[in-house]
């Protein structure tokens, strides 16, 4: 059995990650603020010496992307500097890192997707780019038998705010909704993501991989139409453009992330049916 830190243990993935972990064999110990601080080398040194962990799952991310458009210094210092320094103290311990990053490191202009090995860049917005330096800064400060970077995407999970969430919500007070149907990606459940993860782990994969539910590529308006249908609600789901709905922070149009190891990967509408008869037992719906 492995001790396993499970950083930002009381966030959405964290939250549903624990049980998937613990079922994998892994010795858990959560943390999150006030716990430790991974942007403070003090916290972050206190932590391990407290804890000697063999494996360190790093979930503790700035994530709101808007938001970061106005809040660069923020976003750089959760999803870059606090990576540095656990991957300094990963070396110093010799435990292996498992960081979760993103797709926004690319610039989602292939149709095709992207796979591990693809050069990321130009990244997306403040928040892609600060993701971006995360990453190479854990490729700087470890040999590459001492990381395992697993990017992600369109995550959703049981707690905290996500789009399937959002949809019920908006799909049982009303007749009709609009969705944007030119921006393309694999719906993710979180714990499908733990669930390769830990397998990841346990079969010794290191460097860069990709875990995503499988299925895909499809649009947020697909998977609307498929949330909808799946809950029984009575809602009609229309198509739209991106145009039509600006945010502060631009989207990756094809940003699908692929990775031809990935053979067992569920299906993504296996994962929402999954998440459905979830979210149901704990009585959100």
């Amino acid at each position: 059995m492995s001790r396993l830190a499970l950083l930002g243990n009381r966030g959405m993935f964290g939250r549903d990650a624990l049980p998937v972990l613990e079922a994998a064999g892994f010795e858990v110990i959560g943390a999150d603020l006030p716990e430790v601080d991974i942007c403070e080398p003090g916290s972050v040194e206190a932590f391990f010496r407290r804890t000697a962990p063999q494996v360190v799952l790093n979930a503790a991310a700035f994530t709101d992307v808007d938001g970061a458009e106005e809040k660069e210094d923020e976003a750089f210092r959760a999803n870059a500097k606090g990576p540095e320094l656990l991957a300094r103290a990963c070396a110093s311990a010799k435990a292996l890192l498992v960081h979760i990053s993103t797709d926004y490191v690319f610039p989602g202009e292939r149709p095709e997707g992207y796979l591990p090995d693809d050069p990321p860049g130009p990244a997306l917005g403040v928040y892609g780019r600060s993701k971006l330096e995360g990453e190479q800064a854990i490729i700087a400060a470890l040999p590459k038998e001492g990381y395992l970077i697993c990017r992600t995407q369109w995550l959703y999970g049981t707690t905290g705010k996500s789009f399937p969430d959002t949809i019920l919500k908006l799909a049982a007070t009303r007749k009709s909704l609009r969705v944007v149907n030119d921006q393309w990606g694999a719906p993710t459940w979180t714990r499908e993501l733990a669930r390769q993860i830990a397998s990841l782990i346990h079969e010794g994969a290191r460097g860069i991989r990709h875990a995503v539910n499988g299925g895909g590529p499809v649009t947020w308006y697909t998977f609307a139409r498929q949330i909808v249908a799946e809950a029984g609600l009575d809602c009609i789901v229309e198509p739209c453009t991106s145009e039509e709905f600006p945010r502060p922070a631009r989207r990756p149009t094809y940003a699908w992330l692929r990775d031809n190891d990935a053979t067992n990967a569920q299906p993504w509408q296996e994962g929402l049916r999954e998440y459905l008869t979830k979210i149901v037992a704990r009585g959100k719906r």
